[in-house]
């Protein structure tokens, strides 16, 4: 080894050994990288050996062959006509935005499967006590939708969980029940596809995706991961919930804020704005001022003249994933986040929201809307137009409604 190369060497060591919380991070964020990695290419070339290719035009046919052959002959309604929603997932977190906007369109039959008694804790530990749970839940759904059924149509059934919490044969006996297509919607494809066998089958969309009519997925490479489990998948990231997330005519007291949990390389990505000169409050699980509720959440982003968000997954920087963030924070001001791919059909990038790819761009991209207010002004008044037009949680129901030939095009 060169002398350089030593003096190197010797660095890496020493800066391991300075900043332990560095290197662990370092090894957790390449272990995720080299699984997905795996996943990715392993999916790729299953792809290319069965002819398989994501088709976001031919959505809409592919749906309605899938739902002919089951036997399913949705009623297309008129615009404004409601529309009677199943829904299975549970109140909690941000989750009550889902209810609020599937009741924009009609009446909602809500089931709550941890009111039923799946403990989600359970779930996570793997205990033996969860499968009871997890079968008597279903059973319950099933009873829900069949007292339902007799007592009005029901137009479609929406599901956001996983194979950790709903059975595919739930899914077959709900739809069998209804004559109403299903729809799975799934936020976190790239770092939650497979899980281990739990009881009747895996964990994650792995084997619940040909269940569904349609799979919705915030994540484009995910979409050949359903064709080749059989699924019919639908790329379409989250919405925003317009009347929470609003501007106010308060005073912007806060140079920079990032409003969520701190773990992984979060903390030194915001370490490193703060050493950089640029002022960063913090708040959520983790961080000194700790969580605050969704109306302190919007207060602080209204306070704040850049609301940052941060795209990795985990422990990766790298490995990115369309978050709420990317929606809501826009509604209320200017948004500086990192680039994704999957994230950029849906905005003009420096006009609507600005993007950075490294912790150097963020610096520089956060000085220089700082040292603008009209640059920040115009971002604003443009993301919230934009969020209003197109990415409300409304709206993105409605696309899947009318895919799925439940509501008229």
């Amino acid at each position: 080894m060169s002398a350089f190369g030593q003096r190197f060497a010797a660095g890496a060591d020493e800066a391991a050994r300075d900043f332990p919380e560095l290197a662990y991070l370092t090894l957790r964020a390449a272990h995720i990288v080299a699984g997905y990695r795996k996943r990715r290419d392993r999916y790729f070339s299953s792809t290319s050996a069965m002819g398989l290719a994501y088709d976001p035009a031919a959505v809409a046919t592919e749906t309605a062959h899938r739902m002919a052959t089951e036997g399913l002959a949705p009623t297309g309604r008129a615009h404004n006509d409601p529309i009677h929603t199943v829904a299975f997932f549970p109140l909690i977190g941000w989750h009550p935005q889902l209810l609020d906007a599937l009741r924009r369109l009609g009446p909602v039959q809500h089931f709550d499967y941890v009111a039923h008694g799946l403990s989600i804790a359970d779930l996570v530990a793997g205990e033996p006590r969860a499968l009871a749970q997890r079968r008597e839940a279903c059973a319950a759904f099933e009873a829900f939708v069949e007292n339902l059924s007799r007592e009005h149509p029901i137009d479609w059934v929406f599901v956001y969980a996983s194979g950790l919490e709903i059975l595919g044969s739930t899914l077959d006996r709900v739809r069998k029940i209804t004559g109403a297509p299903i729809v799975g919607m799934c936020l976190d494809d790239k770092q939650s596809w497979k899980g281990p066998l739990f009881g009747e089958q895996r964990v994650g969309q792995i084997d619940i995706a040909r269940h569904f009519d349609l799979a919705w997925t915030s994540a484009r490479v995910a979409c050949e991961w359903y064709l080749v489990e059989g699924g019919n998948p639908l790329f379409l990231p989250e919405g925003c919930s317009p009347d929470l997330f609003h501007p106010a005519d308060v005073p912007q007291d806060l140079d920079v804020t990032f409003v969520g949990a701190a773990y992984g390389y979060r903390p030194l990505f915001i370490e490193a704005l703060k050493k950089a000169g640029v002022r960063v409050a913090t708040a959520g699980p983790g961080w000194p001022t700790g969580p605050v509720d969704d109306a302190e959440m919007v207060r602080l982003m209204q306070r704040s003249k850049i609301i940052l968000g941060l795209g990795g997954i985990g422990w990766s920087e790298d490995l990115k994933n369309v978050k709420g963030r990317d929606f809501d924070a826009p509604c209320v001001g200017p948004f500086l986040t990192s680039y994704n791919p999957d994230l950029a059909p849906f905005f003009r990038m420096g006009e609507e929201i600005a993007c950075y790819s490294s912790r150097d761009e963020a610096v520089e991209l956060a000085r220089e809307l700082l040292s603008v207010p009209k640059r920040r002004r115009d971002m604003a008044h443009a993301s919230r137009a934009r969020c209003l037009a197109e990415h409300t949680w409304t709206q993105r129901f409605e696309t899947v409604l009318k895919i799925l030939g439940v509501r008229a095009a």
